[in-house]
């Protein structure tokens, strides 16, 4: 009787626990939602500062430490990356999420975008990877990086 006791008070721990992880994951699946969304946000911003020749405003979108793999470090040269291309004429971008990860402090983003030339002519597209870094409140991008697509 003792070792049926102990099976069944086992079994009842045992599910509560797992009931107790599967709240858990829903809680953070109901909160990645609520920060893809704040990402999607921050993503039109980037397009409408470049849309708007704004190379301060892209700059600022990165934290003052980021990085676009492989070789611009730091704000201040992203920013000038961003006024070359505008004086090249490329102020078109458009960004989609593909995949999220992480938490309210730090998030990965897994996604495809283009770039285009004020004339409406797209130069380059891709995939990209992002980590993205509460900063002072606001998401800023820690590190960047590019994968083009092979021209066919």
């Amino acid at each position: 009787m003792l070792l049926l006791t102990l099976l069944m008070s086992s079994l009842f721990m045992v599910s509560c626990n797992q009931k107790s992880d599967e709240t858990i994951l829903e809680m953070e699946q109901v909160d990645l939602a609520v920060l893809e969304k704040e990402i999607e946000l921050r993503l039109r911003e980037y397009e409408n500062y470049l849309q708007n020749e704004d190379s301060i405003a892209l700059g600022n979108i990165y934290t003052v430490d980021a990085e676009v793999i492989p070789s611009t470090v730091g704000r201040e040269n992203i920013t000038k990356v961003f006024g070359r291309m505008i004086r090249d004429g490329i102020t078109g971008s458009s960004f989609k999420t593909i995949h999220l990860w992480g938490n309210d402090q730090l998030l990965v983003e897994e996604g495809r975008g283009t770039w285009s030339h004020k004339n409406g002519e797209i130069v380059g597209t891709g995939r990209y990877l992002l980590v993205w870094q509460k900063e002072e409140g606001e998401w800023k991008i820690l590190r960047d990086t590019w994968f083009a697509d092979k021209k066919k």
